[in-house]
């Protein structure tokens, strides 16, 4: 609907608008996927290139932010897994961090507005619980590779009996924490993004300025922001899955 001063109005703006394709009766989104491909190639081309041009001299700036991510990954996993800690678990927390990155920082490109065409593939909640579901059964399996049955019987024999219900519903709220945080902050970014869209256009230079300023502020702080706190908590989900109760 247009108003009376040519702008748009909030109501034009729609909330998670996908192009679709339907098979076997299900429906994909099809933007979430192609762009979910692209921050894997990212993702994939980045640490190749970080790979192929490292080096023990003197390092360059992507190398050292790289090596300070893996470091801080592998202290962060050490510190909740303990002894024994798998080979791909590591790798598992950078790629994690740097994947949500790149998916979040495509936000940065205008793309247009109902569908956006390049819309970060964390701000569909479709993503981030399916990431979130790889994410609760490699924990579990490495709950279980731990501790055997007892990975489910602790919830039910915890001390004081108290805990055992906060246990049992952790279950659920954890992995759900985990996905709707990011889910939610992406999301909202890119529905400010559609707010400052519905600017008149006589204001246009101020819409510049805002758009532009808004994606530097959500580009450079939250997404990275996000990708760490989804990273660390995945790695504190291990933690927990592997914890001993007393």
């Amino acid at each position: 609907m247009i108003g009376a001063s040519g702008a748009l109005l909030a109501a034009d703006i729609k909330v998670g608008d996908h192009p679709t394709t339907h098979f076997l009766g299900l429906t994909f989104n099809v933007d979430t996927m192609y762009t979910t491909a692209i921050a894997a190639a990212l993702t994939l081309g980045f640490l190749a290139f970080v790979a192929a041009k490292a080096t023990s001299a003197v390092p360059n700036k992507v190398q050292v932010v790289t090596e300070v991510v893996i470091t801080q990954t592998r202290a962060y996993i050490e510190d909740a897994v303990g002894h024994d800690v798998p080979a791909w678990l590591v790798p598992l927390g950078v790629c994690l961090f740097f994947f949500i990155l790149f998916c979040n920082w495509l936000g940065w490109f205008p793309s247009g507005h109902s569908p956006e065409r390049l819309a970060p593939p964390t701000s569909d909640v479709n993503t981030v619980y399916a990431m979130t579901f790889t994410v609760v059964l490699l924990y579990t399996y490495l709950g279980v590779k731990r501790k055997g049955a007892r990975y489910v019987g602790d919830w039910f024999t915890a001390k004081p009996a108290i805990r055992r219900p906060i246990l049992v519903l952790e279950q659920i709220v954890n992995p759900l924490s985990l996905s709707l945080r990011l889910f939610g902050n992406i999301f909202a970014g890119g529905i400010m993004l559609a707010v400052i869209a519905l600017l008149p256009f006589y204001l246009f230079p101020l819409y510049g300025f805002a758009d532009f300023g808004w994606r530097l502020f959500d580009s450079g702080l939250i997404a990275p922001i996000q990708a760490f706190i989804y990273s660390f908590l995945t790695i504190l989900y291990f933690g927990f899955a592997v914890a001993e109760e007393h």
